[in-house]
């Protein structure tokens, strides 16, 4: 469809405050997919070259049915030759105060911005991001579900090469694409309790100077054999290694990376919290990652009791730490969760090689029932809490603007 077709489509409803959910939708029920897209309405922009004043204007104007809008593209599209495409997602969702919020999308837009630049794609003024994020919220302002949790309006923005040719070089044209989807917990009916990972040895998602650290196609693609591969062996992902730090029999000292689609704690017996640091540059720099970490520093003395139940030791002291993290210290855990915007935070019960690869297994007492360990289960809490506006404090001030605020209000990050 030309873009002259697409403005003759009737222009979805932009609402300015938050209505209620939309009837008949059982959001409660919805699994971590596309759900009910003959609802949805997206953004899309395009330039030649950069991002400007006139494309700010134009995204009240750049709002298309998702089910009867296609994009333009075609065999020789930059992106679907040469994996130009990166994207980001967020989250809205109702709170206790009765109104919408995003959460944290500064966050998402300094990661996008990083990707950009990593895939040579024009970067986003901040001022578009945030009114692109503002629109295709109020144009699905129905699909907010309930109050409840692990329920959510995703939100997915994506650049892409639009442009069409057949040479090895940056496209000539970019798109700039916001979608949404309702959507359920992501591990819903996929676990009863925390989940069993794959230590992968044979394939590699990331390796130090790639783009392991880029939100891009690329780095869930090389995910998916991997990904088949431990499903069939009985587990629920894979947890990635750095494979240049690996050496056969020497298993215990290989450097730890991410999941599939989502980063790794593990709470160890002398009462530390680590996670993967990022300055190898080879794991994503999560929202919700970030979130733990300054939840576990502002919190620490609430979250202290649990580590007592957790390690067993009553002079315990909480601390956290971004550090290479090597398989070994799975040995020293009392606890291991993973987190992402999709996921929030969800226990790892077990750890283990598979077929044909070196032997290491670890199980995990407080990893077999849901929401997992004392640690976990507080961590968890207080996320919660702080989304639902449950609680809150100077640290967390900025993490749930409202999208039906006004354009400044949302940009300065105010609920």
């Amino acid at each position: 469809m030309s873009d002259e077709e697409k403005r003759k489509e009737p222009a979805p409803e932009i609402y300015k405050h938050l209505p209620n959910p939309k009837n008949n939708l059982d959001f409660a029920s919805l699994p971590w997919n596309l759900n009910h897209p003959d609802k949805h309405n997206y953004v899309l922009l395009k330039t030649p070259s950069e991002w400007n004043e006139s494309h700010l204007k134009s995204v009240p104007f750049s709002i298309y049915p998702f089910a009867s809008t296609k994009l333009d593209v075609t065999p020789a599209t930059t992106s679907l030759n040469y994996g130009t495409t990166i994207w980001e997602g967020l989250k809205c969702f109702r709170t206790k105060r009765n109104r919408a919020a995003v959460y944290r999308p500064d966050m998402n837009y300094k990661r996008f911005c990083n990707g950009a630049e990593a895939m040579c794609l024009p970067v986003p003024s901040y001022d578009l991001f945030m009114r692109c994020i503002q629109f295709v919220i109020q144009a699905n302002a129905e699909l907010i579900p309930p109050l409840e949790d692990g329920v959510k309006l995703y939100i997915r923005p994506i650049i892409f090469g639009s442009g069409i040719q057949l040479g090895l070089y940056p496209s000539k044209e970019f798109s700039l694409c916001f979608y949404v989807s309702p959507t359920g917990n992501y591990f819903k009916g996929k676990s009863v309790g925390g989940l069993k990972l794959h230590l992968e040895t044979k394939y590699c998602r990331a390796s130090r100077g790639g783009t392991g650290n880029v939100k891009c196609s690329g780095n869930y693609a090389v995910t998916l054999r991997p990904l088949m591969s431990a499903k069939k062996q009985g587990f629920h992902d894979n947890l990635y290694i750095e494979l240049e730090t690996y050496t056969k029999g020497n298993i215990n000292n290989a450097v730890i990376q991410e999941l599939s689609a989502a980063n790794v704690f593990l709470v160890l017996k002398n009462g530390c919290i680590v996670t993967p640091s990022l300055e190898r540059g080879t794991i994503l720099p999560g929202v919700t990652r970030d979130s733990v970490l300054q939840i576990v520093q502002e919190y620490k003395d609430e979250i202290r009791s649990a580590m007592v139940k957790s390690t067993g030791d009553s002079d315990v002291e909480v601390k956290i730490l971004e550090r290479d993290v090597l398989v070994a210290d799975f040995l020293e855990a009392t606890e291991a969760f993973i987190t992402g915007t999709a996921a929030e935070v969800v226990p790892i019960s077990s750890l283990a090689t598979g077929e044909g690869e070196e032997k290491f297994e670890v199980t995990l007492k407080f990893g077999d029932f849901l929401p997992g360990g004392p640690v976990t289960e507080i961590i968890l809490k207080i996320l919660r809490e702080i989304m639902t506006e449950s609680r809150a404090c100077e640290r967390t001030a900025t993490w749930l603007p409202d999208p039906f605020g006004t354009e400044e209000n949302f940009k300065a990050l105010e609920g």
